[in-house]
């Protein structure tokens, strides 16, 4: 399998990418593309490169991408992520650079030349891949399943009905929906079952690793949001985490496929994700869309994380 991470690091976008850096090589994980959402794309950009710095996976390739959606003025979540988009969690500066090419060029030449498909994890706005799709509407076929965290059936996080990461950029959600690539949502409906409880982070705390520290920083910043607090007080969901751990063991999670649309027209459900649960619609079932979670398998991997990181210990660990 060979994939790369587009994200807009953010507190669970750091998780998400820990994880990925604990369990798979370089040959596997190709590059993180960043994007604009919980922070703007230099900042995000260089959270990337921080958390490349920490685990000593320097030698992944970091490519900034678009710093505005397709069509909508940028919105940003620094009041949940903090104005450094890590809620001040300490990685260390970073001792490398982006590189030259933009993430929009960097996806379009990796999927007309890869020798294999290649899988996206999408855990912030779709912009780049959609930016790639429209463009280039016959590399879908080069990819072998975008596997993303965004959307709800019916509920979301940042309107009534709408999740952040697809309401910052819904048409280039619904390019990417309607692009015909095999599609795997992780949205609100399974990530809101998984929650890091006290006693999840004081397990991780135990392992004794920097890394470690910074998971329970990283998850114990959101747990600390009043906003958190009032839905969710014995602890905060994880989202982005479960895409990277859906890689790791695609067990993590079952559900159903169906047709998933994307509301982009109406001001009062703008970015909603309709999700056909009840297969009415007659329309394409595009989305193999997750409803039900393993939580302990979620932790117990976010645990190994704690412990295979810096990537000096990864392989070491597993010979």
């Amino acid at each position: 399998m060979k994939f790369i991470i587009d994200t807009d690091p953010g507190t669970d976008d750091a998780v998400a990418i820990l994880i990925a850096l604990a369990h798979f090589k370089d040959e596997e994980l190709l590059a993180i593309t960043t994007v604009a959402g919980n922070v703007k794309v230099d900042v995000g950009t260089r959270n990337a490169l921080r958390i490349l710095e920490h685990a000593k996976r320097n030698s992944i390739p970091v490519y900034k991408g678009e710093s505005e959606p397709l069509n909508r003025d940028l919105l940003t979540a620094e009041w949940v992520h903090g104005t450094d988009g890590l809620n001040g969690v300490g990685f260390p500066e970073p001792s490398k650079s982006e590189e030259s090419i933009g993430a929009v060029d960097y996806i379009t030449e990796l999927l007309k030349n890869s020798d294999e498909k290649i899988t996206i994890c999408v855990l912030g706005p779709m912009t780049n891949i959609g930016k790639v799709l429209s463009a280039n509407p016959e590399l879908a076929k080069n990819i072998d399943q975008i596997i993303f965290m965004g959307g709800g059936a019916g509920f979301g996080n940042h309107t009534p009905v709408a999740e952040f990461n697809i309401l910052v950029d819904p048409e280039a959600a619904k390019v990417v929906l309607s692009s015909g690539a095999k599609l795997v949502m992780m949205g609100l409906d399974v990530t809101h079952q998984a929650i890091s409880t006290s006693e999840r982070l004081n397990t991780i705390h135990e392992t004794g690793t920097t890394t470690g520290e910074y998971l329970v920083g990283l998850m114990g910043s959101l747990a600390d949001l009043e906003i958190v607090k009032q839905k969710f007080p014995d602890g905060t969901p994880v989202h982005d985490a479960f895409v990277t751990a859906y890689l790791v063991d695609s067990s993590l999670t079952t559900g159903e496929v169906t047709n998933v649309e994307v509301e982009v027209d109406s001001e009062l459900t703008l970015g909603q994700t309709v999700v056909d649960i009840n297969h009415i619609s007659g329309r394409n079932k595009n989305v193999h869309w997750m409803n039900k979670v393993d939580d302990e398998k979620l932790f117990n991997i976010i645990t190994n994380t704690s412990k295979l990181l810096p990537y000096n210990q990864i392989f070491t660990a597993i010979q």
